[in-house]
């Protein structure tokens, strides 16, 4: 009897074990579900067209999220829209994006930005590469954004552009002001550049155009007539900046360009900031969010740290050079 009991008291100890077991291995019907440490975090991206200058604002704004912790494949999946400057599908992929439950979008570039704030009524979004938030519409102050958007401006003071293309060509009399119609950022620059010039008694001549298939004519509209051209940060005109630079050397005419990567093109100077790391500090705003700020108390950001680019060979080409007391970064190729 004794051996028995003993028999059945070992069976009912496996089927117990056996039980334990079964219930601590979760199947995937009863998973448990994702902690906040491993919440995967969605954002979209709309970016107005691919050049370098913005490429490299998303290159950065990622680069600063992996540095704080969110690493793309890992907790990070980003949802990447480029309608390449076609206004068409820039809706499209606009009302895409806020249709969607996503944790922040990034605006890269005004038209993004403004194409977006005028569908969204809940989703955060940051914008970077920005020349005027409050002129684009954008914000109602730069201290307190007052919505859903907030984020980092490209603007360089115009001044200090207008006295390094005169620190390299002291004999600017008259100056060609040449930017895309629809793109405000370019708008704004272009009127600023021209307040700044009347006040150095500089002329200016202003050009628009409303598509790439204008720049070669928009050019040929300033040969003999000025002694200089200054591009703002036109997205659309960064992105054939090759028709400019023929141009312009063709004809002895030296260009003040609104970011580096039009000059590492051609382009002979600029003073702006660096792309990569303004996406970075877009990236410090968006950890901000991320971790419970809200973005209509963020106020707009400026990156000081202005910089000088160079093209040391198409100063040469023009016979001309930077002075000696001047630094900055060589983008010839």
């Amino acid at each position: 009897m004794k051996k028995i009991v003993t028999i059945l008291l070992s069976i009912m100890m496996i089927l117990a074990l056996a039980a334990c077991n079964s219930s601590s291995t979760p199947t995937s019907e009863t998973a448990p579900e994702p902690t906040e440490e491993t919440k995967v975090v969605r954002i979209g991206i709309l970016q107005l067209l691919t050049h370098d200058a913005l490429d490299a604002a998303f290159d950065g704004f990622k680069a600063g999220l992996e540095e704080a912790g969110f690493v793309e494949g890992k907790n990070v999946v980003f949802d990447f829209q480029n309608p390449e400057g076609d206004q068409s599908n820039l809706a499209t992929m606009a009302d895409h994006l806020i249709a969607e439950d996503l944790d922040l979008i990034l605006a890269i570039a005004t038209p993004a930005a403004q194409q977006l704030v005028s569908v969204n009524d809940h989703t955060p979004i940051l914008a970077t590469a920005i020349t005027d938030f409050m002129g684009a519409g954008l914000v109602e102050t730069n201290d307190a954004p007052g919505g859903l958007l907030s984020g980092m401006s490209d603007n360089c003071p115009m001044d200090a552009q207008l006295n390094l293309l005169l620190s390299v060509k002291p004999d600017v009399k008259t100056l060609g002001i040449i930017y895309t119609s629809s793109e405000v950022n370019s708008e704004i620059q272009a009127n600023q550049m021209h307040e700044v010039c009347a006040s150095f008694g500089i002329q200016t001549k202003i050009v628009t155009i409303s598509d790439k298939t204008m720049i070669d004519d928009a050019m040929h509209s300033f040969v003999g007539e000025v002694d200089a051209i200054y591009i703002p940060t036109d997205n659309n005109i960064a992105s054939a900046m090759g028709s400019v630079d023929v141009v312009a050397r063709e004809n002895g005419i030296i260009t003040l360009c609104g970011e580096s990567n039009m000059v590492s093109q051609g382009g002979a100077l600029s003073l702006g900031v660096n792309y990569f790391t303004l996406g970075q500090k877009t990236a410090e705003q968006a950890v901000a969010i991320l971790n419970g700020a809200n973005v209509a108390e963020i106020p707009v950001g400026f990156d000081t740290t202005g910089t000088v680019y160079f093209n040391s060979k198409t100063l040469a080409e023009l016979g001309l050079e930077l002075p000696a007391d001047v630094t900055g970064e060589d983008m010839a190729q």
